[in-house]
């Protein structure tokens, strides 16, 4: 019986031969630490730093807030994933006009495509800016906040 290893293969052309729709890779960030926002401020959750491994990849960016909390009756969030500086996903007004008690909790679930940027690294960041009166707090008593980023052949 033969058998056959390699350590890659690569097409003709220089592309990849993954397959459309096929994730080439994954990375994942998650802050356990609460996060508190004053009114009217941003703060950068997470980073992580992604480099595509081809230049006509689907970068898919999402995030997760598990346990959000606003600190005032008004207050709510607006949760942005960028690359770079590119806006890749965002979240905007999450508590707003809605009539909540303080220490209402939240759970945001936010994600959207970005085409890649070549083969160089960026840096991905999840930023949360506080909006209305009191503040919000990421990560309230330390659950999980999630940044995942993935590579889709296309």
């Amino acid at each position: 019986m033969s058998s056959l290893q390699v350590d890659s293969i690569s097409s003709m052309g220089g592309g990849h031969v993954d397959g459309a729709g096929k994730v080439i890779q994954f990375k994942e960030a998650v802050n356990k630490t609460q996060v508190d926002i004053a009114n009217n401020t941003t703060a950068t959750i997470l980073t992580l730093n992604f480099t595509p491994k081809f230049s006509d990849s689907l970068i898919l960016c999402q995030a997760f807030h598990s346990h959000d909390r606003s600190v005032g009756t008004t207050s709510y969030a607006t949760c942005v994933i960028y690359a770079g500086t590119a806006v890749a996903a965002r979240a905007s007004g999450v508590g707003a006009n809605i009539t909540k008690i303080v220490g209402a909790l939240f759970h945001p679930v936010y994600s959207g495509t970005t085409p890649s940027w070549g083969t160089t690294s960026k840096a991905i960041d999840l930023r949360v800016s506080a909006g209305g009166v009191g503040g919000w707090a990421v990560s309230y008593q330390n659950y999980e906040t999630k940044l995942l980023v993935w590579e889709i052949a296309q």
